[in-house]
């Protein structure tokens, strides 16, 4: 009995080998395939969760949620970004903000599923709660970088205290590693749109350097990670943060351009963030247009693997294109 169980936990290990490959990698086989291979652990692993219990108590839990839950969370995630859906994913995601929670208190040291709710706490608030709500659009960047701090203080000699002052907090940022780029950009963009939402308060205001001195590390380790994000969001916060603070238009501009060019044309958000940010600051009505027309008017790309984040971006750029007399 015991040899079987060995085997069978080594038989897990291999399946979630081949199956926890992170986005940014990319994937061979279809979606579906996956996902019906995910059902199946998850069918063996409850049986086994059944079988170990009594005798391993929250151990096997722990296992369940690393080896069934999180690959589960990733192919998941990966099937929203190529679904064209977008009613489907806002209904959907409140229940699994919840099921992420549940899962972080199971396993409150597992980084995968800190990450993923960083991720969807962003993308709920930036897609339909920014102008709707943006106190509880605040709410919720608030919690996603909560989730993505603590990953990244747990992985380098940042603290959980991001109060502390910009010297000290300047010296700890090189302790990162080319690992920790994921939480460090998922904490930099959900502390950014906070900022935005918050730019009369001073102490606010204030937290712009720290989150460019987290983005100016996270570039120096891998600026293309997700299309090119570090790029995206260090350009935008050049551009909103007022000149008497350092705003610098030129960096700015020089940052998109290094985001363009890790994305080129096929990740519509890189393109709306230079609309609403530089194109804005600039005061250049036209830019703004033309850009935002880009977006909405973009034909669908095949197999697009960001086509729900692309989707998301034009229903943003028309809604804010629809503001252009206010905003000029």
């Amino acid at each position: 009995m015991l040899e079987w169980r060995c085997q069978y936990l080594g038989n897990q290990e291999n399946e979630r080998n081949d199956h926890n490959a992170m986005l940014i990698n990319g994937g061979s086989r279809s979606v579906a395939n996956r996902l019906g291979r995910v059902s199946l652990r998850f069918q063996r692993a409850f049986c086994l969760t059944l079988l170990l219990t009594p005798l391993f108590g929250c151990s096997i839990t722990k296992y369940s949620v690393d080896h069934v839950m999180v690959p589960l969370l990733e192919n998941s995630r990966e099937a929203a970004f190529l679904s064209d859906d977008t009613r489907t994913f806002r209904d959907a995601v409140p229940s699994n903000l919840f099921l992420l929670e549940g899962m972080v208190r199971t396993d409150p040291d597992n980084e995968d599923i800190r990450l993923n709710a960083a991720m969807l706490y962003f993308f709920y608030g930036f897609a339909y709660m920014e102008e709707e709500d943006p106190d509880y659009a605040s709410l919720l960047y608030s919690k996603g970088l909560n989730h993505a701090w603590t990953a990244l203080s747990r992985s380098c000699e940042l603290t959980m205290d991001r109060g502390i002052s910009f010297k000290e907090f300047e010296k700890l940022v090189p302790s990162m590693s080319r690992n920790d780029v994921p939480a460090a950009v998922w904490a930099a963009i959900c502390w950014s749109q906070y900022i935005s939402l918050h730019l009369d308060q001073t102490s606010v205001i204030r937290d712009i350097s720290k989150v460019q001195a987290l983005l100016d590390r996270a570039i120096e380790l891998d600026g293309a990670f997700f299309e090119g994000m570090p790029f995206v969001l260090q350009g935008s916060l050049h551009a909103f943060k007022p000149k008497i603070m350092g705003g610098d238009v030129d960096a700015s501009a020089a940052n998109f351009e290094e985001a363009f060019a890790v994305s080129g044309n096929t990740f519509l958000l890189s393109r709306y963030f230079y609309a609403r940010y530089y194109s804005y600051r600039m005061m250049d009505v036209d830019l703004f247009t033309e850009t935002l027309e880009g977006i909405i008017n973009a034909e669908p790309i095949p197999n697009d693997p960001y086509r729900l984040l692309n989707m998301i971006a034009a229903e943003k750029s028309l809604k804010l294109l629809e503001e252009v007399d206010d905003l000029f």
